[in-house]
């Protein structure tokens, strides 16, 4: 797990740090934890590894709040959680998607309560997302955007609804990760979202408004696949 502590307070800063650490050594989590003083700094050395930030509301530099609205634009999946004096922020937070809120000063209990929610929603998060490696960098890629991945060569396609991520990987590899998730593959070049198909035609596929070919020998289980998926009633 990656977390952001964005504090300028240096006793504040180190005291979250310790009861992260605290944590995790007690329940034998692996965390790396990057600091910053003000919100420019984080928002300038971004990236979209994080997993959790913690924000003061009020620094000098850049205030928590208005960081929050600029993390939001680069990452609608982190989990922001604000550090602050003052509990009527908690309102304004519901605007940037806030997973939570510590009030100061901070004891190691109201932590440890903050955290086992946060841990839960981790959790959650964690089954509907996958990490890959494109262009010499990690990004997680929420697998309800994927409409299909096709192979091309030693390359996978991740066609997303809005994007396209090429990395080098298998289809095997690919099936085993999607296999969960709703996935399934209509013939040897192409993994489907069966969320998105919208019709079969023979063995022509419509998926999100790509027409992919069903291969004859896949045709049977992957309608089954799609009929569990969706339902009997609808095909």
């Amino acid at each position: 797990m990656k977390i952001a502590i964005c504090e300028d307070n240096q006793q504040e800063r180190k005291r979250l740090k310790e009861f992260i650490l605290r944590y995790s050594e007690e329940k034998n989590l692996l965390v790396n934890i990057d600091e910053y003083t003000d919100g420019i700094e984080l928002i300038d050395n971004y990236n979209k590894l994080f997993d959790i930030v913690y924000l003061d509301i009020e620094m000098a530099m850049m205030d928590g709040m208005s960081a929050a609205e600029k993390l939001r634009k680069h990452d609608e999946n982190v989990m922001i959680v604000f550090v602050t004096n003052y509990v009527q922020y908690a309102i304004r937070g519901y605007s940037v998607n806030a997973s939570d809120f510590l009030l100061k000063p901070l004891t190691y209990f109201s932590f440890e309560e903050h955290f086992k929610k946060v841990m839960y929603q981790f959790e959650k998060k964690k089954e509907v997302f996958i990490s890959v490696k494109t262009n010499n960098e990690m990004k997680r890629i929420d697998v309800d955007q994927i409409l299909f991945v096709e192979s091309q060569g030693h390359y996978l396609y991740l066609n997303l609804k809005a994007d396209i991520f090429t990395i080098l990987d298998t289809m095997k590899n690919m099936e085993k990760r999607l296999s969960d998730k709703g996935f399934f593959r209509c013939n040897n070049g192409y993994i489907v979202n069966l969320k998105y198909v919208r019709s079969v035609d023979k063995n022509i596929v419509d998926v999100g408004g790509h027409l992919l070919t069903i291969s004859r020998p896949r045709k049977k289980i992957f309608m089954e696949a799609l009929t569990d998926y969706i339902g009997d009633d609808l095909l």
